[in-house]
């Protein structure tokens, strides 16, 4: 029986030049590739391991250094979740650059030191990871060495020799001593690059999973393109759609980035509140003085979201967009009365977020139209906001339940809003309505009463019934933290 010949169909190429461990390389890339598979099947450099491919282990971890905000930064990321085409005009830096077996860099040699390394399939990322972090702070304390690490797993070695290695290089090394020559040189380099990236289409034999990878410099040809391929999907960070492609083997006709639209990279505080982009990072969300002063509790929840690896490339729209019934942001961005300003050829408009979720991964977007930022109006200083998230891992994990709360002007108005409770995130009526009557009174049984609300599904990541009782459990945990 004669094989069926595969029929041949043209793909877009992405074409970018880059700098790799010190060296500037150019490299014509396969539609929507990923960092993980590029080095790995093209470049032939195996330090960064694929194993969960998804986000959770970390053994992928690489680096990449870019200029920000005047800035050089340097940050870990998921290689396995990063579309290759995202190198272009960047520094990207794995564990074969920083040292040999006969020249180890500072990191490699504490953790031989201190015993950290078994089998060493999840090494490269834990150096990657710690050299991200000692790259840039000096002297990180235990809990910023945690946080830095908290997306890397070991499954053999434990991890008390791990931290022990971390704490000594942070106490003994300084930035430049972790940082090599060769980096430094480069850093100039970033900044003068200003060569274009470029596409070119082939015809091929092959299957891709992703046919074309647009990117976008500005708005105007965003909103040029989604008029011109009504079926493509949208990303910035894509450390959704990266996992739809690399585990259930999803296809696209088209993927368009957002992240080097410059208009869309915005955070500024304005008369109406914070403007956040859709290019926004939930890292830079973290490292923004402005949302830590004015809207603490989002810092907070941003902290809960993922790892650090994803949350360098993660977008706060994104989660939006998504529109999960269990994002994790969701819950707080509704009590926070967030408005989103969605953008497309013919005008932008304002929808209340509480207004944008129709139903199960439903949105009220319409065909062309994108979400190009996000306004929080400031809250009153004397209100009281908190989130809570209810998962089995502390970190990277996806929600069973979450939650968030605001009590304005002692007690006059207040919103309560859950995840993972219904078929999108929602506004409990109940609370709003009962609230003032049981302020000072039966918390429990003004629990219970929300908890019947809400009709909540079974699945892997707990019952019906669980789900209800972390219902009442969020909202006695904030009754004890508004009265504490």
């Amino acid at each position: 029986m004669e094989n069926t010949p595969v029929k041949s169909a043209e793909f877009r190429f992405n074409e970018i030049s880059f700098f790799l461990n010190g060296n500037r390389r150019a490299a014509r890339l396969s539609p929507g590739i990923s960092t993980l598979d590029f080095l790995n099947k093209e470049l032939h450099l195996y330090g960064s391991k694929c194993s969960c491919n998804e986000g959770d282990c970390g053994a992928c971890t690489v680096v990449i250094s870019y200029p920000r905000e005047g800035e050089i930064v340097y940050e870990a990321i998921n290689s396995c979740l990063y579309p290759a085409a995202k190198l272009h005009g960047k520094h990207l830096i794995t564990v074969e650059g920083l040292g040999t077996s006969e020249d180890l860099h500072p990191i490699q040699r504490a953790l031989l030191d201190h015993h950290s390394t078994q089998c060493g399939y999840c090494t490269p990322g834990f150096v990657m990871s710690l050299f991200a972090l000692l790259a840039s702070i000096a002297h990180p304390d235990t809990e910023s060495i945690m946080a830095a690490l908290e997306g890397n797993l070991c499954r053999c070695t434990g991890y008390q020799s791990i931290l022990d290695a971390a704490q000594e290089l942070s106490r003994d090394f300084e930035p430049a001593n972790i940082v090599p020559s060769w980096c430094r040189k480069v850093e100039a380099l970033l900044f003068g690059f200003k060569d274009p990236a470029q596409s070119v289409f082939i015809n091929s034999d092959s299957e891709y999973s992703i046919n074309n990878y647009l990117k976008p410099e500005s708005c105007q040809q965003l909103a040029s393109l989604l008029n011109k391929h009504p079926e493509a999907s949208l990303i910035a960070g894509g450390t959704d759609i990266m996992v739809q492609v690399n585990v259930s083997r999803r296809k696209f006709s088209t993927l368009i980035d957002l992240a080097e639209i410059s208009e869309l990279k915005n955070l500024q505080l304005k008369r109406d509140g914070i403007h956040i982009g859709a290019a926004v990072s939930y890292s830079r969300i973290m490292d923004s003085g402005i949302v830590r002063s004015d809207l603490p509790a989002l810092t907070k929840l941003c902290r809960l979201i993922a790892s650090k690896q994803i949350r360098n490339f993660g977008t706060l729209v994104g989660n939006i967009a998504n529109a999960s019934p269990i994002g994790d942001s969701l819950p707080l961005l509704l009590v926070y009365d967030t408005k989103l300003i969605v953008s497309s050829l013919e005008a932008d408009r304002e929808i209340p977020l509480q207004a944008f979720f129709l139903d199960y991964r439903k949105t009220a977007l319409k065909p062309g139209e994108y979400i190009r930022e996000i306004i929080i109006p400031i809250p009153p200083r004397d209100s009281f906001i908190m989130a809570l998230k209810t998962a089995k891992r502390k970190s990277v994990d996806i929600s069973s339940v979450v939650s968030a709360i605001r009590i304005d002007h002692e007690g006059q108005s207040a919103a309560l809003a859950f995840g993972g409770v219904a078929a999108t995130p929602v506004l409990s009526k109940l609370f709003a309505q009962q609230w003032k009557a049981a302020q000072n009174g039966d918390w429990q049984a003004l629990a219970q009463s929300v908890a019947s609300e809400f009709s909540p599904l079974s699945d892997v990541r707990g019952s019906a019934e669980y789900r209800r009782q972390m219902i009442i459990n969020h909202i006695l945990q904030y009754a004890e933290a508004y009265h504490g």
